[in-house]
């Protein structure tokens, strides 16, 4: 209930709907001051995470720690990389093929992970994610779609069972420890703190990055009118840096 809660008010969406709401009250109540004060600081915070300038740089912040691998540069082509492809998400419709029913956060992780192991020849795609209803796992459907798209299913290795980022980190951890070099394959704006939970299990990744939020000439936008985009980038970035907080206490 407690994590509901921080994530509803980490969503700068919601801080400006409970402004609105106060304001309400406070016009009913006859508050004038008080219904002064919260349209303005409602305005002013709709314009500070709506329009450019901060979302962009908070995501910036995070997104441009790491850089995608450039294979020829790793030290060893012909080691046995494990390739690490953490969870993103996921849907259910007997339709439809497995690559339909990533999630496009998932399908843009798997699609890295896919473009390193065709240029690793003795590397593994480790493929992870839970299921939350019971029914296929994130890492089954991960590696359904591998399969679909040519990758060898015994250059596949499915963690299950793991919900979080903390426990994929675990899961590999307890599995594997030290005994492959990984590259590990997640969104821009979530690497920093997938990085920070792997090194607690003394797992120390290359980082290949993807699904980037801002690209070419969006990064460096500083003013535009408001949008919902640059709001779900404010969210985003509030979430990570909240969630990277959080882990100095695991």
């Amino acid at each position: 209930m407690t994590e509901d809660f921080v994530k509803f008010l980490l969503d700068p969406f919601n801080v400006f709907l409970i402004l609105l709401l106060i304001s309400i009250v406070a016009y009913f109540l006859h508050k004038d001051r008080l219904l002064k004060w919260t349209l303005a600081i409602a305005a002013a915070w709709f314009l500070l995470v709506s329009t450019p300038l901060v979302p962009t740089i908070l995501i910036n912040s995070l997104e441009d720690r790491y850089d995608p691998v450039v294979v020829e540069e790793l030290d060893d082509l012909h080691a046995e990389y494990h390739i690490i492809v953490l969870g993103g998400g996921h849907g259910f419709d007997e339709r439809l093929p497995a690559n339909s029913l990533l999630s496009s956060n998932a399908l843009g992780r798997l699609s890295e992970g896919i473009r390193l192991h065709r240029q690793l020849p003795n590397s593994k795609l480790i493929l992870s994610g839970y299921s939350a209803s019971g029914r296929t796992s994130q890492a089954e459907m991960l590696q359904q779609t591998a399969l679909l798209l040519g990758v060898d299913k015994e250059n596949t290795i499915l963690q299950s069972d793991p919900g979080n980022t903390y426990e994929e980190a675990k899961v590999y951890a307890s599995s594997f420890r030290r005994q492959h070099p990984v590259i590990l394959v997640t969104s821009a704006a979530h690497m920093p703190r997938a990085v920070i939970m792997f090194e607690k299990f003394d797992i120390h990744p290359v980082a290949s990055p993807t699904n980037y939020r801002l690209k070419g000439s969006w990064k460096e936008k500083k003013f535009g009118l408001p949008s919902m985009g640059y709001i779900s980038h404010m969210n985003s970035g509030l979430y990570e840096y909240a969630a990277i907080f959080r882990s100095r206490f695991y």
